[in-house]
C-alpha cells in the first residue's frame, strides 16, 4: 500500500473517530434531555427471541453460538436491551419521557455480493436512541427529534431531505386507536416543521408507523439517513408498564430514532461530497463543536 494510500485511510479513521465524538458531544449540547447509554454486544438467544427478532429477522442475524452450555446471539439491534434497562425497576407516569441514546454497533448478515464499502457492511454503529413516553407526550417528542435531525444534518451542510410517512401495513400489531393517534402525531410533527413529504399508504413497520428521512450524495444517490419509528410491539412483547396517575398500568410508547443512521454509511456520503480530500479535514471537522 503506498504512503499516500495510508495517509488516507488514517485520515478516514481520524475524521470517523472526530464524527463520533460529534454525536456524542451533540447529545451533551443539544440533547442535554438524553442519557448515553453502553450495552453489551451479545446476549442469551432468549432475548432475541422474546423480542421477536428470531422469528422475524433471523434470516439477517449471524449464526448463534455456545458459551458454557448457553446460546449466545451477536446482537443486530440495540434496542432490547434498553427495553430491560427500562423493566428495571418500576416506572411511574411522572418519570416519562425517558430519552436514550447510544452509539452501539450492530452487526447483521449481508450476503458477500450485496456489501459495498461503506455504505453497506456487516457491522456498523448507529446513533441510535429509544425514548418511552405518554401517548400524550408523543406529538412533542416527535418535533423535538425533527428539530434535532435539522439541526444536526444542517451542520453538514444538508438542508434539502426526501420524506416518507409509512403507515400501517396490512400485518400489524396494536390498537386500531393507537395506531390512529400515533400517525396523527407524525403528521401533526411534520407540518409543525412545515416539510414536505411523501406518504407510502402500508409501508409501515408491522410495529407501528414511521418518518423515513433521506439525503442524496455527490451523485445524486439517495439514502436513508435520520428515522423516527413508533413500536407497539416492543412494549407489548415485553410487558413494559408504567403506573398512571389513576394508579392502573398502562404500556408506554416507544420510539425508535435515528440521527444520522449508520456512522460509516454516513461516513461514504461525506467522502463522495468530499471528493475525498482529507488534506482540510480535520479543521473542518472542528468547526462542527463550535458554538451551536
Amino acid at each position: 500500500m503506498s504512503m499516500k494510500r495510508m495517509g488516507e485511510r488514517g485520515n478516514l479513521v481520524c475524521d470517523r473517530w472526530i464524527l463520533r465524538m460529534f454525536v456524542e458531544t451533540a447529545y451533551f449540547v443539544l440533547c442535554n434531555s438524553y442519557e448515553l447509554l453502553y450495552t453489551p454486544h451479545m446476549a442469551n438467544v432468549e432475548l432475541w427471541r422474546t423480542s421477536g427478532h428470531l422469528e422475524f429477522y433471523h434470516e439477517s442475524m449471524f449464526d448463534q453460538m455456545q458459551v458454557e452450555k448457553e446460546t449466545y446471539q451477536i446482537r443486530p439491534m440495540n434496542c432490547p436491551f434498553h427495553v430491560l434497562i427500562y423493566k428495571d425497576g418500576m416506572k411511574s407516569y411522572r418519570d416519562l419521557p425517558l430519552r436514550w441514546a447510544e452509539l452501539g454497533t450492530v452487526y447483521r448478515y449481508e450476503r458477500s455480493g450485496t456489501l459495498h464499502g461503506l455504505f453497506r457492511v456487516r457491522g456498523f454503529t448507529q446513533d441510535d436512541a429509544h425514548i418511552f413516553c405518554l401517548p400524550t407526550q408523543l406529538e412533542d417528542e416527535m418535533t423535538r427529534v425533527l428539530e434535532l435531525v435539522e439541526r444536526i444534518l444542517g451542520r453538514f451542510g444538508f438542508t434539502k431531505y426526501e420524506i416518507m410517512l409509512s403507515t400501517r401495513p396490512e400485518k400489524s400489531v396494536g390498537s386500531d386507536d393507537i395506531w390512529e393517534k400515533a400517525t396523527q402525531a407524525l403528521l401533526n410533527s411534520l407540518k409543525n416543521k412545515g416539510w414536505d413529504y411523501s406518504i407510502d399508504e402500508g409501508g409501515g413497520a408491522f410495529y407501528g408507523p414511521k418518518i423515513d428521512i433521506k439525503i442524496r450524495d455527490a451523485i445524486g444517490r439517495l439514502w436513508q439517513c435520520s428515522t423516527v419509528q413508533c413500536d407497539f410491539n416492543l412494549p407489548e412483547r415485553f410487558d413494559m408498564t408504567y403506573i398512571d396517575s389513576d394508579g392502573t398500568k398502562q404500556r408506554p410508547i416507544m420510539v425508535h430514532r435515528a440521527l444520522l443512521g449508520s456512522i460509516e454509511r454516513f461516513m461514504g456520503v461525506l467522502v463522495r461530497l468530499m471528493q475525498s480530500n482529507f488534506d482540510i479535514t480535520f479543521c473542518h471537522w472542528l468547526e462542527l463543536f463550535l458554538p451551536w
